[in-house]
């Protein structure tokens, strides 16, 4: 069916495309030609309800009819950025930071486990021959089995008067060490002291034992004149002075097996015995060719 321009003009008119100056009520239509409205729901309806028929002419089956019309094409470009990923980095070399490490151990192994005058894994400290089993860790009982295996005992220091205990604490901090170490002293239940593997006393306070904080406060034990009066400074300090430092194994304590460590500045300071230290061996020489080792320059 061709439609004449004047029917396309009407039908955009009618689908409300186009509109003339006469105007209808809402939910209303004009027809083509003539100024009439219509209620929307009557196009395309099957009966002619404008006079010009311009709401059944362009129907086709109840239907809007598709009369030509310009089209306006937008393209739309669409840009699509593509991210590269980063380069995965190559694993480390495991190899060259592990032989690095070795290089270190070995220049520490040198240092703290050789010396000409003293046996293979011990070096000279004071006149002792010690060995420094930095690597190792483990508790107070397996040190002094891994001392004995190299013909050696857990380090004892009975005597401050000999300077030996002075000359470990200068060559700790001389090497830069900072492993704590265990040490041969432990708390005895039969003698209710502190005593070294050799069962001699151990002196508590200065110059071994660490200073340690404790909440609970205490004077400090001087021993007065008789007859103290109170401008004396050791009667003072026993009867009104107020201590929160102490300078001995705690008291009422399970830690009972005795170390140096690095956090006490290598000072004596009681531990747990099942906790992981390195042991501090002093070799123990018992052939005439142990005592020889010992005692050359």
């Amino acid at each position: 069916m061709v439609r004449s321009p004047l029917m396309v003009v009407g039908s955009l008119m009618v689908l409300g495309i186009c509109s003339g100056v006469y105007s209808c009520s809402p939910d209303y239509i004009e027809c083509a030609t003539i100024r009439t409205c219509i209620k929307r729901r009557y196009i395309c309806n099957g009966r002619r309800d404008c006079s010009d028929s311009s709401d059944e002419d362009m129907c086709n089956g109840r239907r809007l009819g598709v009369f030509p019309s310009t089209t306006t094409t937008t393209t739309t470009t669409t840009t699509t950025t593509t991210t590269t990923p980063a380069p995965t980095p190559p694993p480390p070399n495991n190899v060259e930071e592990s032989e690095a490490l070795g290089q270190k151990f070995a220049r520490t192994f040198n240092d703290t486990l050789h010396h000409p005058r003293c046996p293979k894994l011990y070096t000279s400290v004071g006149n002792k021959c010690l060995s420094l089993l930095y690597f190792v860790k483990v508790g107070w009982g397996e040190a002094r089995a891994l001392c004995s295996a190299i013909s050696g005992e857990l380090v004892r220091y009975p005597s401050a008067s000999d300077g030996e205990f002075a000359a470990l604490l200068k060559y700790l901090r001389e090497i830069q060490m900072t492993t704590d170490f265990w040490v041969g002293g432990r708390y005895t239940k039969d003698t209710e002291a502190w005593a070294w593997l050799d069962d001699a006393p151990m002196d508590l306070g200065s110059p071994y034992w660490a200073v340690r904080h404790t909440d609970s406060c205490s004077s400090r034990q001087q021993e007065s004149v008789q007859d103290g009066k109170p401008e004396d400074v050791a009667y003072w300090t026993n009867t009104s002075a107020c201590y929160h430092y102490e300078q001995a194994p705690r008291r009422d304590s399970h830690e009972l097996c005795a170390a140096v460590t690095f956090r006490h500045y290598f000072y004596i300071s009681d531990e747990n015995c099942l906790s992981v230290r390195s042991p501090l061996c002093e070799h123990v020489p018992s052939t005439a060719h142990d005592l020889t080792l010992a005692s050359d320059p």
